[in-house]
């Protein structure tokens, strides 16, 4: 999980609401907030009249969806909202020491439906995704590369008055929104593979996996399974998942590491050849780079107080 670097906060003595105080820039067919929460509070509503991506920073929120369930919003997240659905917010950590911070990029509507007709052109043939398209509700998503990377850039050129800056913006904005997309797909078609085993190509790679999560898994064993030509499977995924089949491997070995360290006091190394890795020194650097954490401090962190 990739987190957006924080932004500098509101200086405390133009501080004038402690419950999301924004500040932002209108772009072109976007505007830019990013809001501040420095004192507790529960239910707080919000909504926004487009498509929004909304990325925590700082700070810890509990955010709840039409179905009412608690979810944690931590820096690391991102939020897909589609227009006028309202959010329910909960700040159970925010204080003048303690701020919360996100971002939330708020798109011209018809800018979002002109990109995804001509993502759905461009896919003529599709291998997991039919149709590319929002979903009437929101969805927590947990940040890549491509979107820190993007979302970053938007934000440092949207402080600057360059000459070419709504250029560099309308770009950049075409890129966060297939980047998006793709995360979408992909946690649409994981909780797909969740009810349903192998209804889909998709469901039937991840039910593989999971079969075989303690094994050395070979890219060829799912190129099998898919009756597909590498540079087709690789590509395939590229385009609508954004990822790699090597990376969805890797992220269906660290979900299960994440419990084994956790909920089964394995240690390090236990735990690494346990999953089928070659060494221990590869599963930690593996973990570090996707989880921004080594194995060891992600254990400290969620350790229970008097745990640890």
């Amino acid at each position: 999980m990739r987190k957006i670097s924080p932004l500098p906060l509101i200086p405390s003595h133009q501080v004038t609401d402690l419950v999301e105080q924004k500040r932002g820039a209108s772009l072109s067919m976007a505007e830019l907030n990013i809001y501040e929460t420095r004192k507790e509070v529960s239910d707080f509503p919000l909504s926004f009249s487009g498509f929004t991506i909304t990325s925590m920073l700082r700070g810890t929120k509990q955010v709840r969806f039409a179905d009412s369930v608690e979810r944690a919003y931590v820096p690391g997240n991102t939020i897909l909202t589609p227009s006028y659905t309202q959010l329910s917010i909960d700040f159970p950590e925010a204080s003048l020491s303690n701020p919360t911070q996100c971002t939330a990029l708020t798109l011209e509507n018809y800018f979002v439906r002109k990109e995804i007709q001509t993502f759905n052109e461009v896919l003529e043939t599709k291998t997991f995704i039919k149709s590319w398209r929002i979903l009437d509700n929101p969805i927590l998503l947990a940040n890549n590369e491509d979107l820190v990377h993007i979302y970053q850039k938007i934000t440092k050129i949207a402080a600057t008055n360059d000459s070419f800056k709504e250029v560099h913006i309308q770009l950049l904005l075409k890129e966060l929104v297939l980047c998006v997309l793709k995360l979408q797909n992909i946690d649409v078609l994981q909780q797909d593979a969740q009810q349903n085993t192998n209804n889909t190509l998709f469901s039937a790679i991840i039910y593989f996996i999971k079969q075989n999560i303690y094994e050395e898994i070979q890219i060829e064993d799912l190129l099998k399974l898919a009756c597909m030509s590498k540079s087709s499977f690789y590509r395939a995924f590229a385009e609508e998942l954004g990822l790699s089949p090597y990376q969805l491997i890797i992220d269906e070995k660290l979900k299960v590491a994440k419990q084994m360290l956790v909920e089964e006091n394995l240690s390090v190394k236990e735990t690494a050849y346990a999953l089928g890795f070659s060494s221990a020194n590869y599963f930690i650097r593996l973990f570090k780079k996707n989880e921004g954490l080594t194995p060891k401090q992600f254990v400290k962190k969620e350790a229970k107080p008097g745990t640890v």
